[in-house]
């Protein structure tokens, strides 16, 4: 089929799948299997792609960065029915894990395009018990520290949600007069940063489930996630670091101690100055990121009038309309900043 699904259940093969015959035709390899003498005709850029002889594909196609150059990604909105500007975008959430949507509605009346209309370039909103859209301002009697003027350390949004909220997006409607910076940190830059230190501590946090929770408004919502979230080849896939949301940790008696420094070790390094970039959203601007990668918070009290609308999209809505990693085109995307690993300015290659 066109979707690449197969048309059979592996119950039904026979016992014993051999090779009758095989051989190029057209440049695509022709293979005629017995005993039931099913013939298949495979392209030869497919069984490159797919091939399992020790062959690399670790890459999920993000790239890591620091603090230092940052360039977010921007689409006007005027550009975002443009397809190749839409796709750029999206290659930016991919690969650098945030993107910023301007030229939109600003100010408490708002008209014009809104959080809304951004969230459907990719798909429809994730809806939790905070409704489609939630709004962060000062409230008097807040279910959320966010809904408060108070600064907020770098976190994962909703750990306790299962599954994770993938992509979140901030909408800034009034800015801050004062306080209310944004601060934002690649989790994946860290994480590489406390293997390549502290690989003990690394595996910890990424061999150890931790529990999150949030009671409030009715619900009592509950999760266990690793604080950094690796696939079988050890590749960083997620971070769900939020402080505030930890439950207490059940970690094995004889591994909390070493848990605990590893925890804090990497609460630390999430604080250095070359991880953190500060900016602040301008009304009309909509920053959209990667929220089990992209920790983001607020530093300093934030001016009462200050206004950001939210929302949340599943992951595979950004994912998977661009295709696999090696599919993705780079002609033409800037860099976001620098690249954990790249040699410094003037430095030997």
């Amino acid at each position: 089929m066109a979707n690449d699904q197969r048309l059979f259940d592996v119950s039904e093969l026979p016992e014993e799948v051999v090779i009758a015959a095989a051989e190029v035709v057209d440049g695509d390899l022709r293979v005629e299997f017995g005993p039931d003498g099913v013939v298949s005709t495979f392209e030869v850029d497919w069984l490159e792609a797919h091939r399992y002889d020790g062959v690399d594909r670790s890459s999920s196609g993000a790239v890591p960065w620091l603090a230092a150059g940052l360039e977010p990604q921007r689409l006007a909105w005027s550009r975002s029915d443009d397809p190749s500007a839409r796709l750029a975008t999206t290659v930016a959430l991919v690969r650098d894990g945030l993107a910023i949507v301007d030229g939109l509605a600003c100010g408490p009346d708002p008209t014009g395009a809104s959080i809304g209309d951004v969230a459907g370039i990719w798909g429809p909103i994730r809806e939790t018990n905070y409704g489609e859209v939630f709004h962060v301002r000062a409230e008097a009697d807040p279910v959320n520290l966010a809904f408060t003027p108070r600064a907020l350390n770098v976190h994962t949004d909703n750990p306790y949600r299962r599954p994770v909220p993938g992509f979140q997006l901030l909408h800034c409607l009034v800015a801050s007069e004062a306080g209310g910076v944004t601060v934002l940190v690649d989790g994946f830059s860290a994480a590489e940063a406390l293997r390549d230190e502290d690989q003990g501590a690394f595996d910890l946090l990424a061999g150890h489930r931790v529990p999150f929770r949030w009671r409030g408004d009715g619900f009592d919502l509950r999760n266990r996630s690793a604080v950094i979230g690796v696939d079988d080849r050890g590749v960083v896939l997620a971070v769900n670091y939020n402080n505030r949301s930890a439950a207490p940790f059940d970690t094995p008696f004889e591994e909390m101690s070493g848990f605990y420094e590893a925890y804090r070790s990497f609460a630390r390094l999430l604080h250095r100055p070359e991880m953190e970039y500060r900016f602040t959203l301008s009304p009309g601007e909509c920053l959209v990121f990667d929220n089990e990668r992209v920790l983001h918070g607020r530093e300093g009290e934030s001016d009462p009038e200050r206004y950001l609308q939210g929302c949340y999209l599943d992951r595979d809505w950004v994912h998977g309309s661009i295709g696999p990693p090696a599919e993705v085109p780079g002609d033409g995307i800037p860099p976001l900043g620098a690249r954990v690993g790249d040699p410094a300015e003037g430095s030997a290659p």
